[in-house]
């Protein structure tokens, strides 16, 4: 059985969840109004609609308590981080941008709130446990929603090529970053 996550933990898993919601949500809400089609728009407007939610969900975790402030960042773990997601955002193309959305960034956010929510204790971390679990069911349908659309967009080489760079460029960004999320609690 997990004994699950310290407070400290708690507050710093919270902490960074909310920032990169919260971040992700601002970013795809840019590229749904920048988008060339209306199916993309409206796949990259789902996944920053579910995004700002969970934001606000995870915003009512945040511990209030001031012998956890110094554990509580909502910003990025690292200067980096943000720049790199700066980056990521000035990326050109719908597709590409719709396929660096389900395939890195939702694809990382899920990976980390899997592994925290294998070690995240059934008492001690419950409200945390429900966040992730409606945080994850809305990952994996904006995923499979996504998965989809870009089964028809990628039909052509030279598509999935420009596709392909962009993720690549997302990824190594984000490498190189420290990650967009901290690493370390699983």
């Amino acid at each position: 059985m997990n004994q699950g996550l310290t407070a400290v933990q708690t507050a710093q898993v919270v902490g960074s969840l909310h920032w990169a919601t919260t971040r992700l949500f601002e970013v795809f809400g840019l590229w749904a109004a920048e988008a060339d089609r209306p199916d993309i728009a409206v796949s990259m407007a789902t996944s920053s609609r579910h995004l700002g939610w969970h934001a606000s969900d995870l915003a009512e975790l945040l511990p209030d308590s001031v012998l956890l402030d110094d554990a509580v960042q909502t910003a990025p773990h690292a200067l980096e981080v943000d720049a790199a997601v700066e980056a990521i955002r000035a990326i050109p193309g719908s597709i590409e941008r719709l396929a660096v959305t389900h395939r890195v960034l939702l694809a990382r956010i899920a990976a980390r709130c899997v592994a925290i929510e294998r070690v995240s204790g059934p008492h001690n971390d419950a409200a945390l446990s429900r966040v992730l679990a409606f945080l994850l069911a809305d990952l994996r349908r904006d995923r499979d929603d996504g998965e989809a659309l870009l089964g028809r967009l990628l039909t052509d080489v030279s598509v999935v090529e420009k596709a392909n760079a962009r993720m690549l460029e997302a990824e190594s960004r984000l490498v190189t970053a420290g990650g967009l999320l901290p690493v370390g609690i699983d």
